[in-house]
């Protein structure tokens, strides 16, 4: 219906006009025979008649948009495209040009500087030719008029100019555009030319301080303040504003280097250090997250309002809760029974797991209980909650699900969400009714069932029901042998075994073991390792035995097992019937011992002649046990001149008897006893 005459006057098919009932064919014929309508061109030879659109009269114009649209305005954005081209020196001056601050230009600025000369551009060739202007254009119209309308119509994302949408102010940016180029088109406010000069010797001076740390500037009022002080007494020249400061220290380079001193190193660190993208796993197992925190809900216990501690062991692919261990403090133990639940739980043992370095994590590599589990084991970043997925899982489950319950803590103590803390009013007005720690537990059991049902986010399938269709090749299966192995603890530090066995410690609790024989002490072993000393294995679940290892060339090689230490009662009347049977079978064996101790001495000792009787004196005898022969000693000696006998009992009593009288010397004078 529309076509180009010569490719640069707008017409329409003649043709069409009489087909779409706009004119009569003896109008038309009259309107030509008039001259009120212009025939560029005749039809017939495989040609059509044309109509110059600007001859046509306004009513008939209105039929023709009403029926096609203004072919005006679908042409002239085609027509007025077809002289923006691209400015190969403009690209390379924008892209080159240095600010006073010798900064490049930000590249939306010259993305923006580019756009605006190149619609200058076609705008100056439009109106330098006659015939560009009016294909562009139309004929009978103010030029300014619709190259301003047209300019703003043009589409941003294409041609992302920031030229006016006045005309006025348009005309004007034109002019200065052909009068000066391309610098005029850069925003003055880039040069600094708007604002005052920060002198470079003082710049130094105002990045350091504004970032001290102990006498702290508060804003940049004060900071406009302190220079202008400082400023006077160096000659320095003033500033009016804080405009200056402000473009100084939020410079990015140099916002770089103040920003930890005022907000933290760690802020810093999350903000302008390299962070990886990373791929979470595809299949389960591969990957186990371990972490303590505070288990969010408070509950009663001896009229106090408290809270406790949760660990948890979590399988990154699926996002199942697949062991955790609830406790007051986050130590090994809850460490140990966790990733015991989450073996359990599993069936298989896991290909790498990763936890921080903190609670009881040293103690549980030091037993090598973390590299018996899976085949890696990695701490994470040391603050640095991004590299932990175990954080904003659990982060989500507080809020999806802890937070149902109206005994919930609140989240962390960053948390900004009035919705994500607790409503204390409310919870102290109820302290009496707030759950036991049983029910707490309970409750917690329930909410984490929930949590490792619902659907994942990314899947939308259940989480439990993703881990359990999920099979992993490289994570083998753990057997009962596994377990044993892997959840019996190697004490960090040895124990010397003493005449009361083998004495340790274990959280504030101390424990005695003794290896047991026919079901009594050893007591032949324990005289061959007094003062050795022993490294222990044991599960913390089950105290009722215990392993010793003496330290090799070769490693650790078991001795012996040891079983908690027989107590008996001191006083003879709440002993029970098998107490007095125990502690004369253990006696009769300690004198046993010692007998054969000093006999196996004795005939060393004579087969070297250096018996005490060999050098004219007499041995003792075994206190306690040789009784009848002190007696018969004592008949011999009763035919000879009376010698007061000097007993080691009646030593040992006149020593206890014995008042100290401090000397010059501070020693005690034995012989002065007697």
């Amino acid at each position: 219906m529309f076509e180009y005459y010569n490719n640069n006057i707008l017409c329409v098919q003649a043709a069409w006009l009489i087909e779409e009932g706009i004119l009569t064919k003896p109008n038309f014929d009259s309107l030509i025979l008039r001259g009120q309508i212009k025939r560029l061109q005749r039809g017939g030879n495989g040609r059509v008649a044309l109509i110059e659109y600007e001859t046509i009269r306004s009513d008939i114009k209105e039929k023709i948009i009403a029926l096609a649209g203004d072919p005006t305005e679908r042409a002239k954005h085609i027509h007025f495209s077809d002289y923006l081209k691209t400015d190969q020196n403009a690209v390379d001056f924008f892209n080159n040009y240095t600010l006073d601050s010798n900064d490049p230009l930000p590249d939306k600025s010259i993305k923006e500087y580019i756009a605006n000369a190149e619609v200058l551009n076609a705008i100056k060739t439009i109106l330098e030719s006659t015939m560009s202007k009016r294909k562009a254009l139309g004929s009978k119209v103010k030029p300014w008029e619709k190259i301003t309308t047209i300019v703003q119509e043009l589409p941003r994302h294409t041609w992302p100019h920031s030229l006016p949408a006045n005309e006025r102010r348009l005309q004007d940016r034109y002019k200065i555009y052909n009068a000066e180029g391309y610098v005029s088109l850069i925003h003055k406010g880039f040069c600094n030319k708007n604002t005052e000069k920060l002198a470079d010797v003082a710049k130094s001076w105002v990045l350091a301080r504004w970032s001290d740390r102990v006498r702290k500037c508060a804003s940049f009022a004060q900071l406009l303040r302190d220079y202008n002080e400082h400023a006077t007494g160096l000659d320095w020249p003033t500033l009016k504003t804080e405009l200056s400061l402000r473009n100084f220290l939020q410079d990015p380079k140099i916002e770089a280097l103040w920003y930890g001193y005022r907000y933290g190193e760690l802020k810093a660190k999350e903000k302008y250090t390299y962070q990886h993208s990373t791929k979470l796993p595809s299949m389960r197992d591969s990957l186990w997250y371990s972490d303590g925190t505070k288990l969010n809900y408070y509950y009663l216990e001896n009229g106090k309002m408290k809270t406790c501690q949760v660990y948890e062991v979590f399988d990154t692919y699926s996002e199942v809760f697949v062991g955790y261990h609830i406790s007051q403090t986050e130590d090994y133990e809850a460490q140990y029974f966790a990733f015991k639940m989450a073996l359990q739980t599993a069936g298989h043992k896991p290909y790498e797991i990763k936890f921080d370095n903190q609670g009881g994590h040293g103690k549980l590599e030091a037993s090598s209980f973390l590299s018996k589990i899976s085949r890696i084991t990695n701490k994470t970043q040391p603050y640095n909650g991004k590299s932990k997925t175990i954080e904003n899982a659990f982060g989500r489950f507080q809020a999806e699900y802890l937070k149902r319950d109206w005994f919930f803590t609140g989240m962390n103590i960053t948390t900004k969400k009035l919705e994500s803390r607790a409503n204390m009013e409310f919870i102290l007005d109820n302290v009496k009714n707030l759950p036991s720690l049983d029910e707490v537990k309970q409750v917690y059991k329930q909410r984490r069932e929930q949590w490792n049902a619902a659907p994942h986010p990314k899947t939308g399938v259940s989480r439990l029901e993703m881990y359990l269709n999920s099979q992993n090749p490289a994570t083998p299966e753990v057997s009962i042998w596994d377990m044993v192995d892997m959840f019996w603890i190697t004490r960090e530090k040895p124990v010397t075994a003493n005449a009361y066995g083998i004495s340790f410690t274990e959280k504030k609790i101390k424990y005695d073991f003794m290896v047991m024989k026919n079901n009594m002490p050893d007591q032949e072993w324990l005289h061959k390792n007094i003062d050795k000393k022993f490294i222990v294995k044991f599960d913390p679940s089950d105290m009722t035995l215990i392993h010793l290892y003496e330290q090799t060339p070769l490693g650790l090689r078991r001795v012996a097992e040891a079983e908690p230490k027989t107590v008996i009662h001191r006083n003879a009347q709440e002993q029970e019937d098998w107490e007095a049977e125990f502690t004369r079978k253990v006696n009769a064996e300690n004198k046993a011992i010692r007998i054969n101790t000093r006999n196996e001495m004795d005939e060393l000792l004579a087969d070297h002649d250096r018996l005490a009787e060999d050098y004219g004196l007499r041995s003792p005898g075994l206190k306690g046990i040789e009784s009848s022969r002190k007696q018969k000693a004592k008949i011999k000696q009763a035919s000879k001149p009376q010698e007061e006998n000097y007993g080691i009992g009646d030593y040992q009593k006149k020593i206890s008897n014995a008042v100290f009288e401090s000397d010059e010397s501070d020693k005690m004078d034995y012989v002065s006893i007697y």
